[in-house]
């Protein structure tokens, strides 16, 4: 059975609605509720997590290390009615807990516990092969980006062995952008809850995603990306996933060639952190020239990237910096730069002539013309600083 089926199981076991919440208070499954509940089990339902303070109540009884039913009280402080919690363990070790409501504290005859302890070890089984699962997974795509081409080469055989990546592979990093004098705050996420064609790897700030793609490859990506926000907003809340910043690098053929994903996907974050309103998710096949901005140092960027001469230009401002862009942008057709400005052919040729003038550029020679054009459209991207990177 799967772990709805088993908490429905519970459920059925004792006549009442039951919740599975792992060994971090992260919730697993629920089915149906009554409509009376108290304010934990909504928290919890709605946060899918307890907070610390419920789970340092619930631990003072001993729940993490017993091998049998527990029974906790009421503690109207914290919005608390008494429960019946059996663990659920595998091997000796507690992966979880069924939490059942319990008014009367006298849920459950000697027939339904033994009845439900089957239940939990079967539970038991389940959420440790998911974890053991995870946390292999985890490490391999650790090794497949390490910077050691033994390393990552014996990963990558190992995840073609396990069939891990079947076909074509996208790497995916997400940033989750900390408020300028706020604590880092790490916490925890349901990484095991996301599509199964992901692996995760969590780390402070950044959540990197490995997703053998399909046939629908947009959607399998798309779909990853909304769970991963769905799991931040019920960490932070939905204020704090809208900061999330999301990097798709381009699909690689098999396990072998996903660190050229990774690092694009990576330098596809630095972009969107870099330019301020670019956006909440890139794609490093369609950053186009702003790929740039992540290959700073910055103060060697904007030298290489803003050629004096542009300067210039880009000090006098005004009608000849829009002049020149709408030009260079319509490949240098000046019919189409007189239509788009609404201005007579006449006075499009004398603003270019002026342009030159101000800048030194022979617009007629396609190098000149490349230069101005790189440095306008790379000047506004480099006005806001440093990189992520190098803060």
């Amino acid at each position: 059975m799967d772990l709805d089926e088993l908490v429905g199981a519970i459920s059925d076991v004792f006549g009442t609605p039951a919740v599975l919440e792992d060994r971090d208070f992260n919730l697993v499954a629920y089915n149906t509720q009554p409509n009376e509940i108290d304010a934990v089990r909504a928290g919890s339902i709605l946060r899918r997590r307890s907070t610390a303070e419920v789970r340092s109540w619930f631990e003072q009884f001993g729940i993490a290390g017993a091998t049998g039913p527990v029974r906790t009280p009421a503690e109207p402080s914290l919005g608390i009615l008494p429960r019946l919690c059996l663990p659920v363990r595998w091997n000796g070790v507690t992966y979880g807990y069924f939490w059942l409501l319990d008014p009367e504290a006298g849920l459950g005859t000697a027939q339904q516990l033994e009845a439900a302890a089957a239940v939990a070890r079967e539970a038991g089984a389940v959420l440790a092969q998911r974890a053991r699962g995870g946390r292999d997974a985890s490490l391999l795509l650790t090794n497949l980006l390490a910077p050691d081409d033994e390393v990552s080469r014996r990963a990558a055989d190992e995840l073609d062995g396990r069939g891990l990546i079947r076909r074509t592979a996208t790497v995916v990093v997400v940033h989750a952008e900390q408020p300028p004098g706020e604590p880092r705050e790490v916490i925890p996420l349901n990484l095991w809850s996301l599509p199964r064609h992901v692996i995760a790897l969590s780390g402070e700030g950044f959540t990197t995603l490995l997703l053998d793609l399909g046939v629908d490859r947009s959607s399998r990506i798309d779909q990853a990306i909304d769970r991963l926000r769905q799991l931040h907003a019920q960490r932070l809340g939905e204020q704090a996933a809208s900061r999330l910043l999301v990097g798709v690098g381009d699909p690689q053929r098999g396990p072998a060639q996903v660190r050229t994903s990774h690092e694009q996907a990576r330098r596809a974050v630095q972009v969107l952190a870099a330019v301020p309103g670019s956006g909440v998710v890139a794609r490093w096949s369609e950053l186009g020239v702003r790929r740039l901005v992540s290959c700073g140092p910055h103060a060697a960027l904007v030298d290489a990237v803003l050629d004096p001469r542009a300067r210039r230009l880009i000090a006098e401002g005004g009608e000849l910096v829009r002049t020149a862009q709408v030009f260079l942008d319509k490949a240098g057709n000046v019919q189409e730069l007189a239509a788009e400005l609404a201005i007579h052919r006449q006075t499009a040729y004398y603003r270019l002539r002026r342009i030159e003038a101000v800048t030194g550029f022979d617009l007629r020679r396609g190098e000149d013309r490349l230069v101005l054009h790189l440095a306008l459209t790379m000047a506004p991207l480099l006005a806001e600083g440093p990189s992520t990177r190098e803060r």
